[in-house]
């Protein structure tokens, strides 16, 4: 082989060689971070009364015109989000017809009346409302009114604030 082939291949060796070992030793910093094991939970809303259904808060005879009385009923927040609700009532009967049948009036702590369908009562978390339901039969309820009967039906219905516009 002549010199210069043989310097040619000396140099192309040379810098494969060079290649290899920097290639070989080439280095870098690194480092990583992890964070394992998130969760996510989703809270709920629970609304109760202080009454099981079929309990009664009332069960009243033998009124008179000019009859009146009241209970209290406490509304419950056992959920893990604030709410809102609305106390609905459904007064039926014969006893609740017309201008002069009995009357229901509910009142918060406060004796603000609570008008149903407002639903802007709010309990946080694990809080409670004390409400009073005040029932009356008008003094000018006449004949048309005796031996007859009206039901009240009371209803909470809750939905959570946060996020609901």
């Amino acid at each position: 082989m002549s010199l210069k082939k043989q310097l040619g291949l000396a140099m192309v060796t040379t810098a494969l060689g060079a290649t290899l070992v920097a290639g070989g030793s080439f280095a870098l910093f690194t480092s990583s971070a992890q964070n394992t094991g998130n969760t996510f939970a989703s809270g709920t809303v629970k609304v109760s009364l202080d009454k099981p259904e079929g309990t009664k808060y009332f069960d009243i005879s033998n009124i008179a015109p000019g009859d009146n009385g009241s209970t209290q009923l406490t509304v419950t927040n056992g959920g893990s989000l604030e709410l809102r609700y609305d106390l609905a009532q459904n007064l039926t009967g014969d006893l609740a017809w017309g201008t002069d049948g009995v009357k229901i009036t509910i009142k918060d702590s406060a004796g603000n009346v609570i008008v149903p369908g407002d639903n802007n009562r709010v309990l946080a978390p694990a809080a409670s409302e004390v409400l009073t339901v005040k029932w009356e039969l008008p003094l000018a309820a006449d004949d048309r009114y005796q031996n007859k009967t009206a039901q009240l039906g009371l209803t909470v219905n809750a939905e959570q604030t946060k996020n609901n516009q």
